[in-house]
This record gives structure tokens, sequence and C-alpha cells, in this order.
């Protein structure tokens, strides 16, 4: 019988800075969820855009059991595609992508926006340049729409920026007519964990993704009790792997389908300025 146990196991621990993090934003969490619940109810669309390893809150957001129809991902490989790590595809060559400015426009060209429709933009550290490319692209097109930042406060707050603003996520949002700020929760230099070993000194555990995604899963419930107390009935994918929801499932995915349509062409689409 093997009896080595785990010694200064503390991970788990870190968790309580999220779940803290959280409990001290219900009120803009709160705000966020009315919003998202304003563009469903209007047909629309939540858009998330991500870029790096938070792209895994965008797939959490729109295509997961327990997801609400209404929630459109902005994934841009060459943006997301990291788990080459070397080659072509690898981490230096994207995260090169990532400092290019300018991608957001052509991105947005892609999509007719309507009048209640909102931005999502995650990044673990509100510093990346696409993020806040973005964030300040949208912005500028649809002024009077909501426009969401998830990231870490304390990063953006304290980092140099990379961006030719001069700005981090958290500045666009705060600057923003519509503008939200949910903060990740995740430390400074996001590892949460610090090993002092006999070879070396190691920080391991990052908290980011953990946060983000603790955030969209909460917007996630107070959006579908938002509705709720709304007495609207809406699209919310069952667990397939349990019984038989194929009901559920076409039923869902019609909504998706209705709501991406829009998105591609919107006869009462927002006029986006461009100046």
């Amino acid at each position: 019988m093997n009896t080595n146990k785990l010694v200064d196991f503390s991970f788990p621990e870190q968790l309580d800075i999220i779940k803290n993090g959280l409990l001290n934003q219900v009120e803009i969490l709160k705000q966020v969820s009315k919003v998202y619940a304003d563009a469903i109810m209007d047909g629309g669309v939540v858009y998330v855009y991500a870029n790096g390893h938070s792209r895994i809150s965008v797939e959490e957001v729109s295509i997961r059991m327990g997801a609400l129809t209404g929630f459109h991902g902005i994934i841009q490989v060459g943006l997301t595609s990291f788990t080459d790590v070397v080659g072509s595809n690898g981490i230096r060559v994207n995260q090169g992508i990532e400092r290019y400015e300018g991608i957001s426009a052509n991105i947005l060209d892609e999509y007719d926006v309507g009048p209640k429709d909102v931005m999502v933009v995650i990044t673990a550290t509100g510093t990346t340049p696409a993020a806040v490319d973005m964030a300040i692209e949208f912005n500028k097109r649809y002024p009077n729409n909501p426009i969401v930042g998830i990231a870490s406060k304390v990063q953006s707050v304290k980092s140099a920026t990379k961006h030719s603003s001069d700005k981090n996520l958290i500045h666009i949002i705060e600057e923003a007519s519509n503008g939200y700020f949910i903060d990740n929760s995740m430390p400074y230099g996001d590892l949460s964990v610090t090993v002092e070993g006999q070879t070396d000194t190691y920080q391991v555990c990052p908290l980011s993704s953990i946060g983000a995604l603790s955030v969209v899963q909460s917007l996630n419930e107070l959006t579908i009790r938002e509705l709720d107390s709304r007495n609207y009935h809406h699209h919310v994918l069952r667990n397939m792997h349990i019984s038989n929801t194929d009901d559920n499932y076409n039923d869902w995915l019609l909504d998706q389908r209705k709501r991406y349509a829009r998105v591609m062409y919107n006869p009462n689409k927002v006029l986006p300025n461009k100046g």
C-alpha cells in the first residue's frame, strides 16, 4: 500500500480567492445579467470574444450543457489555437498575432449588431493588445451598446499598457457609456502557488481561467433567473448524457439558428460609427 501523502498541497485553498471575488461583485454581476436578458428578449445575442487561453470561457458559455441560447462566440483561429506549442502554429507566432492591431475591425465587419446586443471581451490580464483593440473598436462603432470586460482588475491597473492607445481593457470599459468591468479575481501574475523546492522555487497554478469560467457560469445562473423573473421562457440545453433530450436539443439549436441568422443579416442593425 502506498502510504505517501501530499505535503503542503495548497491549491484547493486558492479557490477561495475566486469564490470571494464573485461574492464581492454580486451587484455588478446582476447588472450584467439584466443587459444579457435585454439582448436575449430582443431576439439578439451576447457576443463573446476572447483570445489565447481565454477561449475556453467562450466555449463554456456558447455551447455546453446548461448553456442558454443567445451567446455567439467570436473565436479567431490565429488568436486562439495555441495547442501546437511550437512550429507554424506555435505560441510565439500566435503571441505575435495578438500584438497586431486592426484585426478586430476586420472581425466586426462580419457582423450585423442589433440595438440591444452586447459585447463581452474576456482576457486574463486585461492587457493583451488584441483584446484591448476589440473593446476599442466595438465601443467606437456601437457606443450605445453594452460592453462587458472580464479580466484581472489588479493586473489591468498595475501593468504597463501594450496597446498603442496606452490603455488596458479596464480603461476602455470605464470610458464606455454603457460599460461593465468584472474582475476575474486572479492575483497579480496569475500564479497562485509558490513551491519552495530543493531544486528551485516554482510558481504554478494560474487562477485566471478558473476565475473567468466562474464569472460566466455565475452570469448564466443570474441571467436565467432574470429572464424567469420577467416571465420569459428561454431555451437551456439539458444534459443529453443522462436521458433522451432530442426535443430540447432540437429546439435549442433552432433558436440558435434564428439568432445567428440575425447576426449575419439583421435588417434592424445598428449602423456602425466608423469615423
